[in-house]
């Protein structure tokens, strides 16, 4: 046998050992970990397709957003909690997407705010007792990933793409739900305590409306950056409006009470005119809010009773929530309990259901006293002013109602918190940011 003979079989040699030694761990895994096996070989398909075509696992990951995957399986995985996992796993498909797009830090204020945060934790916050390090940690890293998204330098045609993924996810919420029901894996229906029925798809009633609001908040925007690709955003418009007033939440409703107001004025203001085919959607406009308030007017009065408390009206347990977590912050007004602190702080007094106060300003405050909440609001408003000084004058009134609305919502729900909110809210400002760049960022200007 040749030199060359024996180098080629021992060059074929460690690959052979590779894909022995693969089989007999995929093997035996199949037999006593099935679900464990199954999640492996889905990760190394995933990563592979990553690295070869970055721009379809965007749009992946991007559409797993749509999926309370908590709630769906509730468990950990390789030792790890299920939705910390999945924050992971996301993170390293997508870095072939920043390897090969890079990285410009124009957005990143809030990724400083909260490396802000972690120090005051550390460093002058007042901890409870259950309060811990790998606390603080997780909740840092948690909370910090879904703004690495404002960094990504997509290119323009990929982030008109992902702009109407972002408006689509609603309905593959719904779609995944109704599937999931059909294998009796998820109820597509919510069906509550005082007898209202709600959509949930794949998620919970909550989770669902924060999709919903992104997808019925963006299209007013799209519509005036995009007039070509309106009709594709107000067909989703109405179905996301649908989809919203069939979760029965009353936050987001409320909050895009301002956009739609304007929407009208605007319609109207341009009929008068005399651009008279306004006037259909106008019409159809009036039509579908009409037919909504009688379609849902009996869910919100169930939902809408008002259980009176020593204080005040509750708001679904929400202010008394309020209540208890701004006296447990009182201690430490400042400097806060320290980042993640809110999660350990219900000691039974409140209903199971507030592991945080369903209110962000007091979520942060809680954790990072004034001091951190403050550093935190700011670096968003820094954020939007860079967005909205990127765009034309007809569309910044629309930007500013929907950063008005996502304000307003902030007062009721975990929007900063909650992976079915904060991610394609942030992906979206980015992407929004990019796209209305003149030309894709010149290369000198990103980070590879």
């Amino acid at each position: 046998m040749t030199n060359f003979e024996w180098g080629s079989k021992l060059n074929v040699l460690p690959y052979g050992m590779l894909y022995l030694m693969s089989a007999l761990f995929f093997g035996t895994a199949v037999i006593y970990q099935p679900m464990i096996a199954i999640a492996a070989v889905l990760l190394i398909i995933l990563l592979g397709i990553s690295i070869s075509r970055p721009e379809l696992i965007s749009y992946f990951v991007l559409i797993t957003t749509a999926i309370s995957i908590n709630f769906l399986y509730d468990g950990s995985m390789f030792g790890m909690e299920i939705l910390s996992l999945y924050k992971m796993v996301i993170v390293m498909l997508l870095v072939p997407c920043i390897l090969v797009n890079g990285l410009r830090f124009r957005l990143s204020h809030p990724l400083w705010a909260m490396v802000a945060l972690l120090v005051i934790t550390f460093g002058s916050s007042i901890w409870l007792p259950e309060m811990t390090s790998s606390i603080a940690v997780k909740a840092f890293i948690g909370l910090s990933i879904p703004f690495v998204f404002l960094l990504i330098n997509w290119k323009k045609n990929v982030a008109e793409l992902q702009i109407k993924i972002i408006c689509m996810l609603p309905l593959v919420s719904v779609v995944v739900g109704l599937l999931l029901q059909l294998a009796h894996v998820h109820n597509f229906l919510n069906i509550e305590y005082t007898g209202a029925v709600r959509i949930q798809g794949a998620n919970i009633p909550a989770h669902l409306a924060m999709l919903a609001f992104m997808g019925v908040a963006i299209p007013f925007i799209e519509v005036k950056r995009n007039p070509q690709q309106a009709r594709f955003f107000y067909i989703m418009l109405v179905l996301n409006f649908f989809i919203l007033i069939g979760t029965g939440t009353r936050g987001p409703i409320l909050a895009l009470g301002l956009t739609v107001l304007y929407y009208f004025y605007d319609i109207l203001r341009q009929y008068l005119k005399g651009r008279t085919y306004l006037l259909i959607p106008l019409m159809g406009a009036f039509f579908l809010i009409m037919v909504a308030v009688f379609w849902q007017l009996d869910n919100f009065e169930k939902r809408s009773f008002e259980r009176q408390t020593d204080t005040a009206v509750d708001l679904s347990g929400r202010s008394e929530a309020w209540e208890y977590f701004l006296n447990k912050a009182a201690d430490s007004p400042w400097s806060g309990r320290g980042l993640g602190a809110v999660t350990v702080a219900n000691d039974g007094t409140l209903y199971k259901g507030f592991v945080v106060p369903h209110n962000e300003y007091i979520r942060f405050y809680f954790d990072g006293g004034y001091i951190g909440a403050i550093l935190l609001m700011f670096s968003l408003l820094a954020v939007f002013i860079l967005v909205y000084r990127a765009l034309a004058p007809p569309i910044k009134p629309y930007y500013l109602l929907f950063i008005a609305a996502f304000l307003i919502y902030s007062f009721s729900d975990n929007t900063l918190s909650t992976v079915q909110f904060i991610i394609p809210f942030c992906w979206y400002l980015n992407c929004l940011y990019r796209s209305s760049q003149p030309t894709d960022s010149p290369q000198k200007e990103v980070i590879r």
